[in-house]
């Protein structure tokens, strides 16, 4: 199964996600993605932040914190 990454990016600093989740499909990954964005936005983050879904070194999502809001 592929491993995908869960960059985070908020203003113009990216955090990178060094371990990556096995999961089936990429369909699985951007439910991921928006499970962490909703997460954060709850949390209080900045809904002006992103979530970057990367599998074998190509972007595949960017799921917009502001995407998640109320």
């Amino acid at each position: 199964m592929p491993r995908y990454f869960f960059h985070f990016r908020a203003e113009a600093s990216l955090f990178k996600d060094e371990d990556g989740e096995v999961l089936a499909d990429a369909s699985l990954a951007l439910q991921h993605a928006r499970r962490i964005a909703a997460e954060l936005v709850h949390g209080g983050e900045s809904t002006n932040a992103a979530i970057i879904v990367v599998e074998d070194g190509r972007q595949l999502f960017e799921v917009r914190l502001s995407e998640c809001g109320d």
